[in-house]
């Protein structure tokens, strides 16, 4: 214990200047009062260094008490002397928006001059001072690029977003992109995790000893989620474990977290769950859960509720809630109609490009500038007739880059059709009739073969291989082996016209001299 005492780091103490930014005390100035510099690694050889565990820091205080008793005084901060620069970067930005957010706590001195004691409970911020700092270096990262993160993976979460890292591969040094997180070990210190991103998910190879099949492929693109419990291979050749598998998709990597690690909770946001909600959770599905409590908002009157889809994310370790089919498509709508009230609050103003779903809707179809009645209806995916549309490609390119055309007519002709988002196929549509009918048609199309393939279909599908069949040109009845005596009349006239048309001439080549 001593010993562990003896070989933590001293502390820089930290506070915000007049400038707004985090500065690093330096001691006492010549006037007597603090004295501060930027928290640069050129000014490391200045910063004030104290053990807290000692009487230096009490001291310390007693001696400027007055001055951090006043009221624009955001507070005093220790921090590990190897990471100054990237501690005030993230403390610069949580100061500034509220100095008392517990994820400071760790590294707060009262004003006794003591570190400030930890709360306990499940959600306590990690402290960072015991963070191997020097591994933050070996991966390039700066406290800029740290500075939007810490908050979030100070409580065990995911890095948000990518962060640029240098990886060493075969002795050559890479930038890389990867989502980051710490992982306390059992001697207290933290260590960083690394999650690098790749272009797009790997289904072709097995994940943990599973090869996810079609439709399972199908749910993790469109969800995230695997949706049931996969029989997975923890270490290689090892036993299978039950556990629920997610994909994140900011990194396109899957994750899995063991049944015997997730604890279901039987209250959820103030609603009681079933036994039949929390066994479906439990295994990985989508449950609808009525009326929980919701986040009060700034401006929202309290005792909100909310109705969501509730489902398990192995990449979180926590619940996703999501909007239903209906709500999705009427938040939509929401967010359509206030798109378009603002862009036609002036008229003058010009229409602007959206996307509704997965669509992008422009105000410009086959050349033609639609009305802002019939852009508003695109916005809310109903389908609009519009008169005298071209083919872009008859136009000269600076012309279709500035009117967004979109493909038309390949005759170059003028033609009049149904605008509509095709949410499926994440497009616009222009159709000659309207999308229900254009719909059910296409259907009709994949149903029933081709014409020129209706005797292929015959021949591989139904048996139907009889050479006296081979001439008929018209559909053969299944289990029909000889034509009918109608079948055979046309076969015969077909020959006989064959043998009495006239041989074409050839052609004279004429004779060399």
């Amino acid at each position: 214990m001593d010993e562990k005492i003896k070989n933590e780091d001293p502390k820089v103490l930290l506070t915000r200047g007049e400038d707004g930014k985090m500065k690093a005390i330096a001691g006492e100035g010549a006037d007597g009062k603090l004295k501060t510099v930027d928290p640069t690694k050129e000014n490391a050889d200045n910063f004030l260094k104290i053990d807290t565990r000692g009487n230096a820091l009490e001291n310390f205080f007693k001696k400027f008490s007055e001055q951090f008793k006043t009221p624009s005084h955001t507070g005093i901060y220790a921090v590990s002397v190897k990471a100054v620069d990237k501690m005030a970067a993230f403390m610069e930005k949580i100061v500034k928006i509220d100095p008392a957010d517990k994820v400071l706590d760790p590294y707060r001195v009262t004003p006794e001059g003591k570190m400030q004691e930890q709360a306990q409970g499940k959600y306590q911020p990690l402290d960072l001072n015991k963070l191997d700092w020097k591994e933050a270096d070996k991966l390039g990262l700066s406290g800029e690029s740290l500075q939007d993160a810490l908050k979030a993976m100070s409580y065990g979460h995911k890095s948000p977003g990518l962060i640029e890292v240098r990886i060493e591969i075969d002795g050559k040094e890479l930038q890389a992109k990867a989502r980051l997180s710490f992982e306390q070990q059992p001697d207290g210190t933290i260590k960083i995790q690394t999650h690098p991103f790749q272009e797009k998910p790997d289904f072709e190879k097995p994940f943990l000893g599973v090869l996810f099949s079609p439709d399972e492929q199908k749910q993790f693109t469109t969800t995230g989620h695997g949706g049931r419990v996969f029989e997975l291979e923890m270490t290689p050749g090892g036993e299978k474990v039950p556990a629920l598998v997610s994909l994140d998709k900011i990194t396109n990597r899957f994750e899995a977290v063991p049944l015997s690690e997730i604890q279901i909770p039987k209250m959820l946001k103030g609603v009681e769950l079933s036994e039949k909600q929390q066994e479906g959770l439990k295994n990985g599905q989508g449950v609808l859960v009525e009326n929980m409590d919701k986040k009060q908002r700034p401006g929202e009157e309290p005792g909100g509720k909310i109705t969501r889809i509730v489902q398990y994310n192995a990449v979180n370790k926590n619940f996703d809630f999501l909007f239903t089919p209906e709500q999705r498509q009427q938040h939509q709508q929401e967010r359509a109609a206030k798109a378009e009230q603002k862009t036609g609050q002036d008229n003058n103003q010009p229409l602007k490009a959206r996307k509704v779903g997965e669509v992008w809707v422009r105000p410009i179809q086959g050349g033609v500038e639609l009305t802002r009645e019939q852009f508003k209806d695109l916005l809310n995916n109903k389908p609009v007739f519009v008169e005298g549309m071209i083919d872009q490609t008859k136009l000269s390119k600076q012309e279709q880059g500035a009117k967004q055309t979109e493909a038309t007519d390949q005759k170059g002709q003028k033609y009049n059709a149904w605008v509509w988002p095709d949410q499926d196929a994440g497009r616009i549509r222009h159709t000659s009739l309207p999308p229900e009918q254009w719909k059910e048609v296409q259907a009709k199309k994949q149903a029933q073969p081709a014409e020129g393939f209706k005797r292929q279909v015959a021949v591989n599908n139904e048996g139907k291989t009889n050479e006296a069949t081979r001439l008929s040109t018209e559909p053969l009845k299944k289990g029909q082996t000889q034509p009918t005596e109608k079948q055979q009349e046309k076969k015969e006239q077909k020959q006989q016209d064959g043998r009495q048309s006239p041989a074409r001439p050839r052609k004279s080549v004429g004779h060399k001299l």
